[in-house]
């Protein structure tokens, strides 16, 4: 029980209440931490201005078991994040090289009786895949699918912040004990449960443990005929079931929001499943098989605007991924979009991926910007939404806004190595170099086979001047995908940039070769042009982008590597016409 007074430790903007083991910032707001997290913190508060050495902290935080070092400095990493830490500021936390880590802001101490209107701690929850236990392995795609589901479900609360797909999904196959997964996601509550299909009997298991001590908060075993039109109540129960454990109680238009479904046709809702589960391997098979089961999807109910949704991403993969023509690509991209949103205006996720595709393919900025509102009003806790979101502004060059959307997008999906990247590109478009290496190199931690990852960190690397290893990270890009010519086009750039000049002559070459052949990015070639100091050429090149409707012309505002061409008259001309001045 808590006692009756308890202290509350303020230090910058910060409060620390003991008695609910809670941090706030400035008004109030609950920052979220991991149990250990907050553990670590409170150590280091309570003994402020002391040196406390890396061995006393772990046996603190951790008295009855044996941890690696790593454990408490990610610890510290995600409290100086908590903290608004920049990389190599010690406002809070100070790093004792050979010693340990010292609190070194000035601490206040206060102490209060608990009162109702003091801030109560946000839950957190991380949904599992359910695992497939039977014995049919392509009854993976139902497990992943109801995780989904439910995440989707529970991102419609409000007070409760869900981690996205991506991160949840991330141990998936993994032996990790259910508290180190919450540490790593900063949560306190996790989601797991299995599905076993058993000729026309389905079992679905699911239970909600507290990461704190690792107990179950409740548990629910789930029998049914796969032919009974029940699998949706399932998908109810387990939802309100953590409703109930959250302890929250929901008024009657945020519970039907929170239980709707996209559709009532089981077929359809099986089959976009599985278009979802193939989608998100992003590969050219995997997408081509996501687009047959969304059309599937779509011929079982025409009217399931999640299906069509599916579609357009799908699109937007084949577009950007693979490097597809746009008046091929992006007209069914944003036709699909617009489809969804015809069929369900109250779907977020449908206005967010129509607001991708007129960024992309229409470069509508304004329209663009309208939906992406409309997508946050309806979804705002959806990661790929604020991801997407941060694209629009970082390349109209409203950075600040980008940072703090990207930011937010991580929070949701903390192991996304595709947002990491992405946060990555956007540092180096603001012109923070240096910290844009350090976040691509965080993403190839969590994803060292991320061709955005490694083409990104070239980038980087040639801002930076470190160009051999530019060369190294697109040629690592070109690997992953032998035939993106962007990553092609960058080692060129780089190539040419340290004077090896006759290997970006022969990239060159084979882009002019292969566009007599097939699609090739017009505003590759001009990149490697400009590479090899021909600005001519790299202007005209860049005229047919626009002429083509090149999706990267989306990029001219802020790529660094236009930057010599910035005062020609053709290159300012390109500007008004895409509408990217002032």
């Amino acid at each position: 029980m808590a006692p009756s007074t308890a202290p509350v430790y303020a230090f910058g903007n910060f409060r620390l209440y003991a008695a609910k083991r809670l941090l706030t910032v400035g008004d109030g707001k609950a920052v979220s931490l991991t149990p250990k997290a907050y553990d670590t913190l409170a150590f280091l508060v309570e003994h402020a201005g002391t040196v406390i050495s890396k061995d006393e902290l772990m046996r603190a935080i951790w008295p009855d078991t044996a941890v690696e070092e790593n454990n408490l400095t990610q610890n510290i990493s995600l409290l100086r994040r908590a903290l608004c830490e920049e990389r190599g500021e010690h406002r809070y936390i100070a790093t004792v090289p050979g010693r340990g880590y010292q609190f070194v802001a000035q601490v206040s101490i206060a102490y209060t009786k608990p009162v109702g209107g003091e801030p109560r701690a946000s839950a957190s929850i991380a949904v599992l895949p359910f695992i497939n236990i039977s014995a049919d392995p392509d009854y993976d795609y139902f497990g992943d699918g109801l995780a989904e589901e439910i995440i989707n479900a529970l991102s419609k609360l409000g007070g409760v912040r869900v981690v996205a797909r991506t991160s949840a999904f991330s141990f998936k196959g993994t032996p990790v004990d259910i508290r180190e997964i919450a540490n790593r996601l900063g949560v306190n509550l996790v989601l797991e449960g299995s599905v076993r299909n058993s000729g026309s009997r389905m079992r679905i298991t699911a239970q909600l443990v507290n990461a704190a001590d690792g107990y179950h908060l409740w548990s629910e075993r789930y029998d049914r005929e796969i032919e009974m039109d029940n699998i949706f109540d399932v998908q109810d129960e387990i939802t309100v079931a953590v409703v109930d454990a959250l302890k929250m109680k929901l008024p009657q238009a945020e519970r039907s929001a929170v239980l709707k479904h996209a559709t009532e046709n089981i077929r359809a809702h099986e089959l976009c499943l599985k278009g979802r589960f193939h989608m998100f391997r992003m590969t050219r098979s995997g997408i081509e098989a996501g687009i047959s089961y969304f059309e599937k999807a779509l011929d079982a109910d025409p009217s399931y605007a999640l299906a069509q949704v599916g579609l357009a991403h799908a699109y937007r993969m084949f577009g950007l991924s693979l490097e597809m023509p746009a008046h091929e690509i992006g007209q069914k991209a944003k036709a699909a979009a617009l489809k969804a949103i015809e069929l369900d205006d109250t779907l977020g996720e449908a206005h967010a991926v129509f607001a991708f595709s007129l960024l992309w393919y229409e470069w509508a900025w304004d329209k663009s910007q309208k939906h992406f509102e409309r997508a946050l009003e309806l979804e705002p806790n959806n990661a790929y939404t604020h991801w997407m979101y941060a694209h629009l502004c970082s390349n109209l060059g409203r950075h600040m806004e980008a940072l703090a959307a990207i930011a937010r997008a991580r929070e949701l999906d903390p192991l996304s190595g595709l947002i990491h990247a992405m946060e990555g590109q956007f540092l180096l478009h603001a012109g923070r170099i240096g910290d844009a290496i350090d976040r691509l190199r965080d993403a190839l931690e969590l994803d060292s086979k991320s061709r955005v990852a490694h083409l990104f960190s070239a980038n980087a690397y040639i801002e930076k001047g470190c160009l051999r290893e530019a060369v190294e990270e697109a040629s690592a890009a070109r690997s992953l995908s032998p035939s993106n010519i962007n990553a092609l086009a960058v080692e060129a750039y780089a190539n040419a940039k340290q004077g090896r000049t006759d290997q970006a002559r022969r990239a060159l070459e084979e882009c002019l070769e292969a566009r007599k052949h097939g699609y090739v990015s017009p505003y590759c070639i001009a990149l490697i042009c400009n590479g090899l100091q021909q600005p001519g050429e790299a202007l005209t090149w860049l005229e047919r982008a626009f002429d083509e409707r090149d999706p990267w012309m989306v990029f001219l505002k802020v790529e660094p590597k236009w930057n010599n061409l910035r005062g020609d008259p053709r290159f300012v001309q390109l500007l008004n016409r895409l509408k990217l001045l002032p």
